[in-house]
């Protein structure tokens, strides 16, 4: 991947992490407390892969301390927590599986693993439930994709020599993040990464603009061929969308707002965010008009 865009792997990492960081953000002041923190019981994070089998989520209690473990032998290393999903169309319960495990910084952080199979369009409700009975909650639903194709715009040629496109996602509101690939015929795909490049449409969709001019560029600098070889057999768009309910505030991942307290969370009795995403793809043949206007 090229080094001034991140992979939609990486995307997903970075906000998991960005979402750690606001959960011990959120635990760091004496202000709460396990019994006087207006019925605030634990912070979660963490989301569902649509295809993916094993899953894994964050889980802070709250309490009067800040939850920062350092060593194998802290009291916290001991938590209250017995944590299960339940698809709420089945009726299939999971247990997850505690994991003390050494973070990026060096301490340690309460992971929970589960392996099942996440289906689209179905509800999954997280419960995180204490010895005394006190239970904090979240649902999520996983994004169903089916029958949605990409609609692109007239072809644009600019005096610059700028060459671009616009594309519209119907009926996805805010992508975690794009790819466009490029198909060549006898060699493996190449991906350049749009991120969350674009703009929601009146609720309708997703737009974004893909610039051919440089992503050949791109392209010939990957493969090490002059621009005027790059030629391709077809193209598509992969994204990774998130659940309804993830949509950013103002539709923008930035750290200072989303540190903000209950700015972002469908956590009750609870901080934080369990979500969903599923992954929608598409692709075409290269069209006449633009094999034309790239000389080919």
């Amino acid at each position: 991947m090229f080094s001034r865009h991140c992979s939609s792997q990486r995307s997903g990492l970075v906000f998991f992490g960005l979402a750690i960081a606001l959960g011990s953000l959120g635990c760091d002041s004496t202000e709460l407390d396990p019994f006087q923190n207006d019925g605030r019981y634990y912070s979660v994070y963490g989301f569902l892969k649509d295809g993916d089998a094993s899953h894994a989520i964050r889980v802070i209690p709250v309490r009067r301390q800040p939850e920062r473990i350092t060593t194998q032998h802290d009291p916290r290393v001991q938590i209250d927590a017995f944590v299960t999903t339940t698809d709420t169309t089945t009726g299939e319960v999971v247990n997850w599986t505690h994991v003390l495990t050494r973070l990026e910084d060096g301490s340690y952080g309460h992971i929970y693993h589960a392996s099942f199979n996440v289906k689209a369009n179905h509800t999954y409700r997280l419960e995180i439930l204490r010895n005394d009975g006190i239970t904090t909650r979240a649902e999520t639903t996983v994004p169903l994709l089916t029958h949605t194709r990409v609609q692109s715009s007239q072809l644009i040629f600019d005096a610059d020599s700028s060459m671009y496109q616009d594309m519209f996602l119907p009926n996805i509101n805010s992508p975690w993040s794009i790819e466009v690939v490029y198909h060549f015929a006898f060699s493996t795909p190449t991906r350049i990464a749009y991120d969350r490049d674009g703009e929601s449409v009146e609720g309708e969709g997703w737009k974004f603009r893909i610039d051919y001019a440089r992503d050949i560029g791109l392209i010939a600098e990957q493969r090490g061929i002059p621009v005027e070889a790059v030629e391709w057999a077809a193209m598509g768009v992969k994204a990774l969308v998130q659940d309804r309910k993830w949509d950013p505030p103002q539709d923008i991942f930035d750290p200072e707002i989303l540190a903000q307290p209950g700015a972002l969370s469908n956590v009750e009795n609870g901080y934080g965010f369990f979500g969903s995403v599923a992954i929608f793809q598409d692709s075409w043949p290269n069209s006449d008009e633009l094999n034309a206007a790239l000389g080919f």
